[in-house]
This record gives structure tokens, C-alpha cells and sequence, in this order.
């Protein structure tokens, strides 16, 4: 259930730097002596055009297009605003809009850098990742120091697995502005490589930096409250989303850690209302897979049935929008439908980026496919980085479990449910029947 921030779920988040100069698909940080602390802010530089994405931004924009259908400007700012309704509506149908009116904006601007970084955003929404980092690399050979190129090319070279670059291209964002966009992503590769608290301090600057959209504000508080809880502090966690939501009422990310909370305490009845609600607000696969998982937690098969067959027309609908789901869908699969799809699928995503989370993927598509061997071995790629993400762990734990490997099964399934015991509903319910199994072996 927790996908974290390299899902369909974390869509919204990669597009955050596009109109708003906000957080993205987060990286995160080696070691603090290889990213400078972030206690100073330098010149402020252009992050990228303010746009809001309200209906009532969207509708005065249109206006600008339909009366000036040659303004590169009003066409850019559009694709801008419609990508920020993107994440707070998760309506896959605006990415063509957002696409038709970047690719109108640059033929009319080809020089204008922001127009790259609205269809980097783009790009990242749609997982496009290879192809985004060289837009991010054309919008920075026309602006060096424009800080949400920088951040294009940050989150790229994430989400592809280079993470030694992106380290390098994370100190030099930092270099340019210490603002929410640069704090966030630092605090997701601190995250990465398993340094949490670095990874809090960083998330909580974050959060308290000035944002253009509310909601980026929010969905960083969030993010900070879900670092708390795999701090062990889950009471700072719950005050963190209680936080978000009063930035942004009924947002759907903090009402879901909410939910998460609610798992870990074991309360399953809050948890499914908790999920239920958010996935009323924002239709994501993440809320609705984690409802059924819930639903299944408490023994309501058929309903969680239903709430898996919504989660795969979700999905559809993002795949037809040109976003690549290969890797959301395997765990899925794995988790809920069919091993030799899950197999295939993570097989696919593994082969075009060598990323922690699609060594994880293909790792727990193996293990349910009955190749163990793999497994194994994926399952340590995953973990290469000193991740302490619980579901990694949970992996990681079952494979060694089915391998033999009975101490290496006990220290992860244990650190999994130490982390966040709402980790999700299932397999925690899973990581607990095995401890006890284990135990009564002894």
C-alpha cells in the first residue's frame, strides 16, 4: 500500500515543480558531507511561472489563449496550470491538454527554458524519465541557474536509478536555492539512502518554506508527516497531517497517512473510512488499492475485490493518458492478481531503469512467481542503498523466509513493522503470522 514517492501514486508529486516551484519527485541525500546543510538561502533565482491551477486560474487562462492563440506566454502558462490541476485532481485526461499546449508554446518560444521545464514535468508525470532528463539538459543549456530545470533533472536521474549524479546534481541545486523545491528533494535522497532524521530535518525546512499553491504546501507537510512516522514518531506524524489539512481541507494525502495511522494502531474500521474518503477526493490506485487491502485486513473479500477491480480501471485510465504503469502494476499483480503478469511486467520496468524500487518490484514478482533464487538477489539490490522503506523490508523478509534464510526473515519482517506497522493492512497482517510462526519454531 505504501508506494511512497516512485508510484502512480507519487505522480502528483513529480509534477510539483512545474508552475510552482514546489517539491517533486523527491530525491534524497548520501550523507550530510555530501550535500551542503541547508541553513542559507543564496540570490533568488526564477523557480517557474505562478500558476495555481484553480478552475478560476484555468478559465482566465483560456480566455488569455482563445484571444491571443499565439502568446507562447499564455499557452506555456496554461500547460503550467492544467499540470497543477493534474495533482490535485489526478484527472489523467488533462495531460494531453497540458501536452497540446507545451508543444504549441514551443514551437511559438523555442528558447524559453520554462516551456522545457512545463513538459520535463510533464515527462516525469507520465514516467518518461530517460526523455525528461534530456529536456531538463536542453532548458538548462538556455538557463544554468534556473532552479526548476535543475529540478527536472534531479528527479530524473532519481527515478532512472543514477543516483551518484543526481547526488552531484542535488548539491548544485542546493548551490542555486534553498526553498522548498531543493529541501524537498534533498530530503528524499537522505530518505533513499536510509538517513531519516537528515531526511525529517530537511522535510520539516521544507515545509515551512513559502509555497505559490497552497496545495504544494500541504502535500509537503504530508510528506514530512510521513518521514515522522517512519521515525518512530507518530504522534508528530498525525499532528503533521492534521497540519496539512488545515492548509488544504479534505487533502486526500493526508487524510490517506491518517489512514495509515489508523492500520498501525490496528484500527481497521477508521482505516477503511479514512481511505474511503481519499479516494473519493483524489481517484488514485494508491487510496483505492490500500481500501481493499484494508477490506481484506478485516475479512471482506468481496469488497476488497472491488475496490482491486477499481484500482485496475484507474490504472487503465493512466495508461491510456500515456503514463508508463508497468512498475505500479507489477506490485499490484503480485499482491492481488496474476505472478506471471506481475512477472512481465516488473521484467519491463526493471529493464529501462535499474531503480531500488524496480529491483524491489521484480525482486517480489520472482518471489511470487516461485523463482526465490532471483529473488534473493533483487531483494539485496533493493535494499543497496540502506533504504528502511517497510515495504523494501517486508520483501525482503518473506523472500528470505520462503529461501531458509529464518534470521535474515526475522530482522526484516521486524524492522518492517517497527518502521510503520500501517505499512499496509495485508502485509502486515502477513509480517505478524510470520514472526509468530517463527517464533513458535524455536
Amino acid at each position: 500500500m505504501n508506494r511512497s514517492r516512485g508510484a502512480i501514486g507519487a505522480l502528483v508529486l513529480s509534477l510539483a515543480i512545474v508552475g510552482c516551484g514546489g517539491a517533486s519527485a523527491p530525491p534524497a541525500i548520501v550523507s550530510p558531507s555530501r550535500l551542503p546543510s541547508p541553513t542559507a538561502t543564496s540570490t533568488p533565482l526564477p523557480t517557474a511561472t505562478p500558476v495555481a491551477g484553480t478552475l478560476a486560474e484555468l478559465a482566465s487562462l483560456r480566455t488569455r489563449v482563445a484571444a491571443s492563440p499565439d502568446d507562447p506566454v499564455a499557452l506555456r502558462d496554461l500547460g503550467f496550470a492544467l499540470l497543477q490541476r493534474v495533482r490535485e485532481t489526478a484527472d489523467p485526461s488533462l495531460y494531453s491538454q497540458a501536452d497540446e499546449a507545451l508543444t504549441r508554446a514551443a514551437k511559438l518560444a523555442p528558447d524559453d527554458p520554462l516551456v522545457l521545464v512545463g513538459t520535463g514535468g510533464l515527462q516525469l508525470g507520465r514516467h518518461q524519465f530517460a526523455t525528461a532528463l534530456e529536456t531538463a539538459h536542453r532548458a538548462l543549456a538556455l538557463a544554468p541557474s534556473l532552479v526548476a530545470a535543475k529540478a527536472v533533472e534531479v528527479d530524473a536521474l532519481v527515478e532512472l536509478g543514477r543516483y551518484d549524479e543526481a547526488v552531484v546534481a542535488a548539491e548544485e541545486l542546493i548551490s542555486l536555492r534553498v526553498d522548498l523545491t531543493s529541501l524537498a528533494r534533498l530530503s528524499y535522497l537522505r530518505e533513499l539512502h536510509g538517513n531519516l532524521d537528515g531526511a525529517v530535518a530537511a522535510m520539516r525546512q521544507a515545509s515551512e518554506a513559502p509555497a505559490l499553491a497552497p496545495e504544494n504546501s500541504a502535500y509537503v507537510t504530508t510528506l514530512l508527516g510521513n518521514l515522522l512516522v517512519h521515525a518512530g514518531k507518530p504522534d508528530e506524524a498525525r499532528d503533521a497531517y492534521e497540519a496539512a489539512l488545515a492548509i488544504v481541507p479534505d487533502h486526500a494525502a493526508a487524510i490517506a497517512g491518517l489512514g495509515r495511522l489508523a492500520v498501525g494502531r490496528e484500527d481497521l474500521v477508521e482505516a477503511a473510512s479514512r481511505f474511503e474518503k481519499a479516494a473519493a477526493i483524489l481517484p488514485l490506485p494508491e487510496y483505492v488499492i490500500a481500501l481493499g487491502e484494508t477490506r481484506e485486513a478485516a475479512g471482506d473479500l468481496e469488497a476488497a475485490a472491488a475496490s482491486y477491480d477499481l484500482a485496475r480501471a484507474e490504472t487503465a485510465l493512466f495508461k491510456a493518458a500515456g503514463v508508463d504503469v508497468d512498475l505500479d502494476l507489477a506490485v499490484f499483480e503480485a499482491d492481488h492478481g496474476d505472478p506471471a503478469a506481475a512477472l512481465a511486467l516488473a521484467e519491463q520496468a526493471y529493464a529501462t531503469r535499474k531503480t531500488v524500487r524496480t529491483a524491489d518490484a521484480l525482486a517480489w514478482a520472482d518471489h511470487r512467481a516461485g523463482r526465490d533464487g532471483e529473488a534473493v538477489r533483487l531483494s539485496a539490490e533493493a535494499l543497496r542503498l540502506g533504504s528502511r522503506d517497510p515495504l523494501f523490508l517486508y520483501h525482503a523478509g518473506m523472500i528470505a523466509l520462503t529461501s531458509g534464510d529464518e534470521a535474515t526473515a526475522r530482522r526484516h519482517l521486524t524492522d518492517a513493522l517497527a518502521i510503520d506497522p500501517g505499512f499496509s493492512p495485508t502485509g502486515a497482517a502477513a509480517a505478524r503470522a510470520a514472526l509468530a510462526a517463527l517464533g513458535s519454531s524455536n
